[in-house]
């Protein structure tokens, strides 16, 4: 099995796919994948067995029943969502691959069999290990009920010409927070949530919107069993009742409500263009899903008029950056020619010490022999003995062989 030879991303890099669309076929396929700490453990010698590879059966009629019964029709896998453009001039967008194209149904798939693996956190949430996933952050009680959404949602997406994937490495984009509350905030509750590792995305025309969707919260008075909160219905209760003020303190936490927010944004900037829609008691996020197709089609100009001007920025910074790397050659070749003419100098300066003491020693000798002359025969052997140990000792390189080796301040930028 090839996933069990090298890294997902190393080989889809391979075969020229996104890793989505490997690991949805992967999964179709029923083909197990290296779990997280795999290739850690290979590069410590003890890799664990590969399991054997299952007969060859895709068997997807629990997905195709699924979406029969909630009346979704979703393109095949082999097959890209057709543009506008493409049903003027009759292009059925068919490609020779299915790796080319993934559903958003697939995706979804693919992310809630990691959900369902995945722990928990006291609230309920999913918190999987993996971060390359779709942006859903939902509860276990509330997976079902974002799973008919995003199903519907997908399918009326693709229907209207939009690709829903995955941010790859090489898009840059930037993914925008959204809030979990229902009513007001709850920041202490964003250390406890899973994030993922980049923006999901829906993609039209060339022009890409991020998308989040989060199960909301709302604060209650809870109860804990079994290591989870839960509401605390004779609380509740009592609360709404007229001796409310008297009950005094009692504990009350953001728990998930069963309804869901959905975000859409720029990926582009991080302050950019954002929308949200939000789930209440009387109105149901799937009824929103025209309103929802309908505001990212009209903000595919808004996000067009944000991608030029992120490209005008970039080629103003590269211009920018392009000047500064000539101002700091400049400057650079100034510091050089004023360091080697420093260096220069200061080796000429030595030079010069060296000389000037040079001539102190040989006047010292010359200067020792004429008064070597003027003592007694006997003494003079001894002294001329000392006087040539001591030349001996003193000789080294002159300033003269210095001097040879002295460079100026061209043959040192050379």
């Amino acid at each position: 099995m090839l996933v069990w030879t090298k890294p997902i991303y190393a080989l889809a890099a391979d075969l020229r796919v996104s890793e989505q669309a490997l690991i949805a076929r992967c999964i179709e396929l029923r083909v197990p994948r290296p779990m997280a700490g795999y290739w850690r453990a290979v590069a410590k010698g003890n890799p664990p067995s590969i399991p054997p590879l299952p007969p060859l059966k895709i068997d997807i009629k629990d997905i195709i029943s699924r979406q029969d019964k909630l009346g979704l029709l979703v393109p095949a896998g082999n097959e890209k969502p057709v543009s506008n453009s493409q049903k003027k001039l009759g292009l059925k967008g068919r490609v020779k691959s299915p790796f080319h194209s993934v559903t958003g149904a697939q995706l979804f798939f693919a992310t809630k069999e990691v959900l369902l693996k995945s722990s928990g956190t006291e609230l309920g949430y999913y918190k999987p290990t993996k971060r390359k996933l779709l942006d859903v952050n939902v509860s276990d009680t509330g997976l079902s009920d974002a799973e008919a959404f995003l199903l519907q949602f997908f399918a009326a997406a693709e229907k209207r010409g939009f690709l829903v994937r995955m941010a790859e490495r090489g898009d840059c984009f930037r993914r925008r927070d959204i809030t979990f509350a229902e009513h007001g905030t709850c920041n202490y509750l964003y250390p406890a949530l899973w994030r993922p590792s980049g923006p999901s995305i829906i993609s039209a025309e060339g022009i890409s919107a991020g998308f989040s969707l989060v199960e909301m919260t709302e604060e209650v008075p809870v109860k804990e069993v079994n290591g989870r909160y839960v509401r605390d219905e004779r609380m509740i209760n009592w609360s709404r009742g007229k001796n409310s003020a008297q009950l005094g303190y009692y504990s009350r936490r953001h728990i998930p409500s069963g309804r869901f927010r959905l975000q859409l944004y720029s990926p582009y900037e991080s302050e950019g263009w954002y929308q949200v829609f939000s789930q209440t008691k009387t109105c149901s996020l799937i009824s929103q899903i025209p309103k929802i197709i309908k505001a990212a089609q009209a903000a595919l100009p808004v996000l067009k008029k944000e991608v030029q001007a992120k490209k005008e920025r970039a080629e103003a910074n590269r211009l920018r950056m392009e000047q500064q790397m000539v101002e700091y050659k400049k400057l650079e070749t100034i510091r050089k020619q004023e360091g080697a003419h420093k260096a220069s100098a200061n080796e000429l300066h030595v030079i010069m010490a060296k000389w000037t003491e040079d001539m102190g020693v040989e006047q010292f000798f010359t200067d020792a022999e004429k008064d070597i002359e003027g003592c007694e025969a006997g003494l003079q052997e001894q002294l001329r003995e000392r006087l040539k140990a001591a030349r001996e000792l003193m000789q080294g390189e002159t300033a003269l062989q210095r001097l040879l080796k002295w460079r100026t301040p061209e043959e040192r930028l050379k």
